[in-house]
């Protein structure tokens, strides 16, 4: 899922200087956020995933800002990441019994809120 958001991000942001090396560098900084994004997904109080929303669009945006990922491209990255996770995402759920639905729903959510945070970090 990483190494496809980064080929996107080579692709897309090629132009801005973001070559091989430091695509492999960004990709390493994507993969850091995975847990807070996990952690943020799985909380089921909702003023501490609210917390933890904004420390994941803040590390997103750390990242995109250390490698100079201008923000109208980590809008497109994140909606990226969100499309190739979501395949792995609801086959597991599926196969445990939750609702394709429900979950389709839950992870929509989880991305407007994220893309919400984001917006707001300026």
């Amino acid at each position: 899922m990483v190494d496809r958001v980064v080929a996107e991000a080579v692709r897309a942001a090629n132009f801005f200087g973001l070559t091989a090396d430091r695509a492999e560098r960004y990709g390493e900084s994507v993969r850091q956020t995975f847990p807070l994004a996990l952690e943020a997904m799985r909380e089921t109080q909702p003023l501490v995933r609210e917390r933890k929303l904004h420390d994941l669009a803040t590390s997103v945006r750390a990242v995109s800002e250390a490698h100079h990922i201008p923000r109208i491209i980590e809008r497109g990255l994140v909606g990226i990441a969100f499309g190739a996770a979501r395949g792995p995402v609801l086959d597991r759920a599926m196969r445990s019994g939750f609702a394709h639905e429900d979950l389709e729903h839950e992870l929509r959510a989880f991305r407007e809120a994220l893309e919400a945070k984001l917006a707001s970090l300026g």
